[in-house]
């Protein structure tokens, strides 16, 4: 190729001046040098202008200043990194501004001629076309000395008549191509024969060779349909006008002057780069491409070229691009997107559709590198063109149009932020987006619905490539993002280990269990000292084949440690299943450089372990410390009661409260009144010890010198009343103490009945064995008069708020409504003051719940329940606990999930068939599932209580529970956290 030095032009052709190193290619595969038949030429390209419509997205801008980091960015000098020391001698004012760009025009003009410490030591930096670029929008054109730099730098198209004393065999053979008999161009020091003009909404100008013409290499000289311009040229040329028309009408501008187009530029394998326009500078884009792509590459360098010079539309201030690798992750992994779209929209078979995905290898082959990483310095396939199946899965989320909004923002801000950004404009949420995304680039298929609402982000891709284009480029995988950890584990086997995960990235470990018998899965992970990063776990189960799992799922589980400080989750894993821990960084780093450096990563912890399943069974430790403190019980010590609900004390005991409860020893309930009976008790357990908490009065019952009233216990919480549990909650006081904050009803549950609530000093608890304690009324609250709504029957902490469910007291039904109420309050007084409540009224028509401040506004849940329940967040739901209506199976304990704490629905999972759910020969009745939460040293289950009654009576008419002991002793069933699991979750 020869060169020459160009006469004096205007600088403005010199749109080498942006990114030239950010618009680098993936590189082409090696192909003949001529184009053939099988391409996609004008006539094909031109019949789909206009894409079908997308149905929009409500999508509100969100205004947001400019961030701090933007501006610290811009307002220091550019450090392009450590392959580029032109930029960094200029950044530390080893240089002053007119040898930047004296020496920034030779790194790519001349190389030879920089001085040593500042040459390339092989390929030039990927950096340089940026630095020349913001190098020339720091000069000052009254300048003369830099203007003369750039006036002899050979950056302007210029054009030279057609030679006098060419021979008439040169002149014949340009006659066979009309746009090469003009003249000869030159270009940066580079020379064209030919030129096509298309007028578009801009001017485009397309500069290419043929081979043959002149000893110049160019475009092959094959011209099928005998038009007089290259097969070649036409497949380009119509290719471009098409995705020009097709990217206006999706609502991208343009830089306002005309684009140039260079086929001749093959230094250092050049792939194809587009170039904007400097603030200073007067021309329009340049794009710069081989003499010859490749048969595959006209049409997507086309379609990927010119999606770059709209991208500049947005980004007119070169001197505000100081973070290149922040810009060109989201300018490639953008431009291979709508490359993507426009071969679907044209013709998805033409050459070069497949070259998009190249790079998606790179982005899953490392998952664990930060969402927004750049390969940096240039590499062949770098991982931010595999970045497009970030802006494929937003989009399919959102609408077409979320892209753009992007770049709209991309001016204040970087592209990560701008992301942030624009999902929020949409009413989504990206951290739950970034968990989703994870979990669909896993599967590479369609939607799982209900796995969908569990998430709260779609986990597939409607586009078909995903199961197989996008698969097939993960093949050394096995058609899925490569992993951090497989592991094969027999029951009573660990395992464990530690992965780097940079902000957005994740993780992938992979467990098998035994063949046969069912399996539990509990992985423990370790704490991250630093708040501001943020895990989510996410836990699955699929049928394998092989080894290699389905895309359908058969159970799933989550951990958000924002939700649960436990640290662990745990699944089911039936024989020939693969457990799948996909484990999410959600917090991101805005500057590319830094999100994947060290700065940034986070170390992922981790433990494994399968064990043998079981099915719930009784808790016979806990059933029997109930049973022989009964057996064995004092005067004063409890002996029996219903009803009971636990609360853990900061001191690590367990303060056990009873409704109706039974005082002394069980034999001598029948023999006369030798035995106290109240409406309520305490019991304070510590480790195997239990003391009874009353009201006083108690071991009086047979002293003939008390008078009769005075000789039976008293109730420790509002003595004289009829005060039955509803749930606690332990929470400091404004001393700095702390109380339990415990929930009662008065009452039989019609409507008379009124909530109430009693704040109970730990320290008295923790020692006392007397509490005299009068409770204070809740507010009076009804939806339906007369029928009040009964609060504090369950709380759930969530979110930073705390969910106080309440039932409706209708004394004609045993099934109640149920309420819901929040509160945010953390401290005792705050906590019980109901003008901090808010309570539940509906959902809204885009299904976000409404709250309101009056308790009459309040709307009920489904479905009803009994009085005695718990709601509980466990495996990423709700999950309402409660035994089924009498109706259904009469006393089995259920678990009703939710989404949120308010959409519990129809769908139930059995836990627990209680044995004594029979009507005869013992008439027993079960009612009071509760759930007591950090009880048993097996986290991988959870504890739940119930009572046992009876109508029984004996000859005598004496009830069941006065002359049967073993009459309203809780029961307790431990049932396996991977029991609470439903498909279907509303």
């Amino acid at each position: 190729m020869r060169f020459f030095r160009a006469p004096r032009r205007k600088a403005a052709a010199i749109a080498l001046a942006a990114v030239l190193s950010a618009v680098f290619l993936p590189s082409a595969s090696p192909q003949a040098n001529a184009t053939t038949g099988a391409r996609s030429g004008p006539g094909s390209a031109s019949a789909k202008t206009s894409p079908a419509p997308d149905d929009p997205k409500p999508y509100h801008r969100v205004e947001r200043k400019e961030s701090a980091l933007h501006k610290e960015l811009t307002g220091k000098r550019a450090d392009f990194g450590p392959a580029d020391p032109l930029s960094q001698a200029w950044a530390k004012h080893k240089i002053s501004t007119e040898e930047y760009i004296d020496l920034s025009l030779k790194r790519v003009a001349r190389p030879g001629d920089l001085p040593k410490e500042y040459r390339p030591a092989a390929e030039l930096p990927s950096s340089a076309g940026l630095a020349l670029g913001y190098a020339l929008s720091m000069h000052d054109k009254k300048r003369e000395n830099a203007n003369r730099l750039i006036d002899a730098s050979g950056l302007s198209v210029t054009s030279e008549p057609p030679q006098e004393n060419a021979s008439a065999s040169a002149r014949n053979a340009a006659s066979a191509w009309p746009d090469c008999d003009a003249g000869d161009y030159s270009y940066l020091f580079h020379n064209f024969d030919c030129k096509r003009t298309l007028n578009l909404s801009r001017q485009i100008n397309v500069y290419y060779s043929v081979d043959g013409l002149k000893p110049l290499d160019g475009v092959p000289a094959v011209d099928l349909n005998t038009n007089g311009v290259p097969d070649a040229i036409d497949t380009f040329v119509g290719s471009l006008s098409t995705a020009w028309a097709a990217y206006e009408s999706w609502g991208y501008g343009w830089p306002s002057k005309p684009v140039h187009i260079f086929f001749g530029f093959d230094e250092n394998n050049n792939p194809g780069l587009t170039l904007p326009f400097g603030d200073s500078l007067e021309d329009g884009v340049i794009m710069i491409l081989p003499s010859d792509p490749g048969p595959d590459r006209y049409t997507y360098l086309a379609y990927h070229e010119l999606f770059h010079a709209t991208q500049y539309y947005y980004l007119p201030l070169l001197s505000v691009i100081v973070d290149l690798p922040s810009v060109n992750w989201w300018m490639e992994a953008t431009a291979e997107w709508a490359t993507h779209r426009m071969y679907n929209l044209v013709n998805p078979s033409a050459p070069g559709w497949d070259i998009y995905s190249y790079a998606l290898d790179e982005f899953l082959g490392n998952p664990e590198r930060a969402v927004n990483a750049s390969t940096w310095p240039w590499q062949a396939h770098k991982r931010q063109y595999g970045a497009f199946l970030l802006a494929q899965y937003l989009t399919e989320q959102t609408d077409m149009d979320f892209v753009r909004h992007t770049w709209e923002e991309i001016p204040f801000d970087l592209p990560i932020s701008s992301i942030a950004q624009v999902v929020e404009g949409y009413n989504l949420q990206l951290p739950i987006l970034l968990q989703g995304f994870a979990l669909a680039n896993y599967r590479l298929t369609a939607d799982v619905p209900d796995l969908n609402r569990f998430i709260g982000s779609p986990v597939g891709y409607r586009d078909p490539h995903a199961t197989s284009r996008w698969s097939s480029e993960l093949a050394p995988w096995l058609g899925r993002p490569k992993r951090s950890s497989e592991q094969a584990l027999a029951w009573g086997r660990s395992a464990n280990g530690s992965v780097e995960v940079y902000p957005g990235g994740t993780t992938y470990l992979e467990f098998t269990g035994p063949s046969s018998g069912q399996s539990r899965l509990t992985l423990q992970f370790g704490a991250q000292s630093i708040p501001q990063i943020q895990f989510r776990y996410f836990l699955v189960t699929w049928p394998a084949t092989a080894g290699k799992p389905s895309a359908t799922p058969s159970r799933w589980s989550r951990l958000d440690p924002r939700e649960d400080t436990s640290g662990q989750v745990s699944i089911a894993v039936a024989p020939g299943e693969v457990a799948t821990l996909i484990a999410t960084r959600t917090d991101l780093a805005p500057e590319s450089g830094t999100a994947d450096s060290y700065v940034n990563v986070a170390q992922l912890d981790w433990n494994a372990t399968m064990t043998a399943e079981t099915a719930a069974q009784p808790n016979n430790a806990l059933n029997t410390m109930w049973t022989n403190q009964a057996t064995s019980a004092k005067c004063a010590d409890w002996s029996g009661g219903d009803a009971v609900q636990s609360t853990r004390l900061p001191s690590g005991k367990r303060a056990w409260f009873f409704s109706d409860t039974f005082l002394g020893d069980p034999a001598k309930r029948g023999a006369g009144n030798e035995t106290s009976y109240i409406r309520n008790s305490m019991v304070v357990q510590d480790g195997s010890t239990l003391r009874t908490v009353t009201g006083g009065s108690t071991c009086k019952e047979t002293d003939p010198s008390t008078d009769f009233w005075s000789r039976y216990a008293k109730t420790p919480v509002g003595e004289g009343g009829q005060y039955w549990t509803g749930d606690s909650k332990v929470l400091p006081t404004t001393d700095s103490k702390h109380e339990v904050v415990k929930f009662y009803y008065e009452g039989t549950g019609d409507q008379d009945t009124r909530g109430a609530y009693a704040r109970l000093p730990v320290d008295a608890l923790e020692t006392d064995n007397v509490l005299q304690v009068t409770p204070a009324n809740l507010d009076d609250c009804s939806v339906r008069p007369p029928y009040p709504i009964v609060w504090g029957a369950s709380l759930v902490d969530d979110g930073g708020y705390t969910y106080i469910y309440g039932w409706e007291a209708d004394g004609t039904n045993a099934e109640k409504s149920l309420f819901l109420a929040r509160t945010s309050q953390t401290t005792a007084s705050a906590f019980t003051n109901q003008a901090n409540w808010n309570y539940y009224a509906g959902t809204g028509s885009g299904g976000a719940a409404q709250w309101v401040e009056s308790c009459s506004a309040a709307k009920p849940l489904v479905p009803k329940t009994e009085v005695d329940f718990s709601v509980i967040r466990l495996n990423g739901r709700f999950w309402l606990v409660h035994h089924t209506p009498a109706a259904q199976t009469p006393g089995k304990i259920v678990a009703v999930p939710s989404s949120t704490a308010w959409g519990f629905g129809s769908a139930q999972v059995d836990l627990y068939t209680p044995p004594e759910t029979q009507t005869n020969p013992k008439y027993a009745a079960v009612y009071g599932a509760r759930v007591h939460q950090n009880i048993l040293s097996d986290t991988g289950k959870v504890s739940i209580s119930y009572t046992v009654s009876t109508s029984a009576t004996n000859v005598a008419c004496w009830a069941r529970g006065y002359y049967f002991p073993d009459n309203q002793y809780p029961r307790f069933v431990d049932v396996p956290t991977t029991a609470f699991f439903s498909t279907t979750v509303p």
